[in-house]
């Protein structure tokens, strides 16, 4: 647990800091100098991108992570290896461009009554597709290397940087709107050739395709687990962006930017899940391998714990500052309309940071298709609920969606763990951080409102964090948050 604590410490300082400049640019940036329409259009085209790049990579990234610690005897085989993924991955894109071209007209149909703006960058999303899927594949590759600091530092702070960059430029007038569409696939483009050189400076790009060196009945394995983990990856971006391509859909795009805002607002208490679930990953797999029931019994507790406890406080932030921050956004009187968007999807959050790493546990056990199953299962069911729900309940509906799914994905998954591997997360320490936080949300109710906003979120935030913080190291529910708290006031002593 030592390597995820400390990595995991160094992504999460780069994620928050990413998350205040994500904040400045959807908070203040995007409202402020593009229309609630324009900010629908980008999102659309990203969240299109994401959707379709999980099918035309066909499951590669979660193969990666699988049969990685094979290959890691030499460069020569981790080299051949990683070759050997970068051409499957070419040859299931011009797959997916096939049949994209195929049933284009179908496919972007589904827009054209409520969304006919996103129409003209469909093209646009196509080249954002090809540059996600090299660069989702580069950074699995980076944290099977366990080097996760520069794809991080890319993704989350030097792209949104650019963004943010590229927004001013529009509102200065340098650029026009279609050149900030264009220029935004351009910022990740260049994100990916930054990345791609990053690690072949570092040794672990190059040389030569020898298929000789890997064993074809090797080959055969990747490559079915490739097609069942395409099947379980996908189901699970449908059940994480669907939602809003619907909303486009079934709203139009002045709603996904309001449902995505709000969405992003709650999604901020799961980035300390993302950094450690990509420290995790890599060892949960090491563990599987060599047969460590141990070792993975120990990862899975004390990530479900932790992430819990840092998930729970900042759920109880974001919801008791709500008010204050759609008062500060402008615009705000807009926006306001996904509040309890906020509230919905941060409590769906929530519960899949509390149930731990239960998907990459599945995944790279032997009933990994297992997951796969439940995933299509669960994305058809959310797609059946959204229909029902977005059109009486708009973009609530869609939360309310998105909610259950994760709900109900999670206490299955506990499950079945705990019935076919004897594994599960739980102790009475969960049951402290969940009195924490009802202590935690009482004294914020009794905090009365103070007129100047950035005050009221400053104290209000300060009391929150003391008493839980307080009530958390007294209690002893993190053994390695309290190392961590002694050992950063021995530094400051120092």
């Amino acid at each position: 647990m030592g390597v995820i604590i400390r990595q995991s410490i160094i992504t999460t300082i780069i994620s928050y800091l990413g998350a205040v400049i994500g904040y400045v640019n959807l908070f203040y940036l995007f409202p402020r100098f593009l229309s609630p329409e324009q900010v629908g259009v980008m999102r659309t085209m990203q969240d299109a991108a994401i959707l379709m790049a999980q099918f035309a990579q066909f499951g590669l990234a979660q193969s990666i992570i699988r049969f990685y610690p094979r290959f890691s005897g030499s460069k020569e085989q981790t080299h051949n290896f990683f070759n050997l993924i970068i051409i499957l991955a070419t040859i299931t894109f011009g797959v997916f461009l096939l049949a994209y071209l195929i049933f284009e007209s179908s496919i972007l149909s589904y827009f054209q009554q409520n969304a006919g703006d996103f129409l003209q960058y469909s093209k646009l999303a196509l080249y954002l597709t090809f540059t996600t899927i090299m660069t989702t594949l580069f950074e699995v590759y980076a944290r099977s290397l366990l080097k996760n600091v520069v794809p991080n530092l890319l993704k989350e702070i030097v792209t949104r940087l650019l963004l943010g960059i590229l927004v001013l430029a529009y509102f200065i007038g340098y650029v026009d709107f279609e050149q900030v569409m264009q220029l935004s696939v351009f910022i990740y483009i260049i994100c990916m050739i930054v990345l791609s050189y990053y690690l072949f400076h570092g040794g672990h790009l190059g040389g030569s395709m020898n298929i000789k060196m890997i064993p074809g009945s090797v080959i055969k394995e990747l490559i079915s687990f490739s097609l069942f983990s395409f099947a379980g990856t996908a189901g699970l971006i449908v059940i994480g962006k669907v939602d809003s391509l619907m909303v486009a859909s079934l709203l139009g795009l002045a709603p996904v930017a309001i449902y995505t805002t709000a969405f992003y607002m709650a999604t901020v208490i799961e980035i300390p899940k993302r950094a450690i679930t990509q420290i995790s990953s890599p060892l949960i797999s090491r563990g599987f391998e060599k047969n460590d029931r141990e070792e993975i019994k120990k990862i899975y507790h004390k990530t479900a714990l932790n992430q819990f406890v840092i998930g729970t406080l900042l759920l109880i932030g974001i919801v008791a500052n709500l008010d204050s921050i759609f008062a500060l956004m402008p615009k705000g009187e807009i926006y306001q309309a996904g509040k309890w968007v906020v509230v919905i999807v941060g409590a769906g959050k929530l519960t899949d940071m509390l149930f731990g790493p239960s998907s990459e546990i599945i995944i790279y056990s032997k009933y990994y298709w297992f997951n796969i199953v439940l995933i299509i299962l669960l994305a058809a069911v959310l797609v059946t609920v959204n229909n029902l729900l977005i059109p009486d309940y708009g973009i609530v509906g869609a939360a309310i969606g998105a909610a259950l799914a994760l709900v109900a994905f999670n206490i299955v998954k506990f499950i079945f763990i705990w019935m076919k591997l004897d594994l599960q997360p739980f102790s009475f320490d969960f049951i402290k951080v969940i009195l924490i936080g009802s202590a935690s949300w009482i004294c914020h109710t009794l905090i009365p409102r103070i007129d100047f906003t950035i005050a009221d979120m400053i104290v209000r935030s300060a009391v929150i964090t003391l008493v839980f913080g307080t009530l958390t190291f007294l209690m002893k529910v993190s053994p390695e948050g309290n190392d961590l708290f002694r050992k950063g006031i021995d530094f400051l002593k120092k």
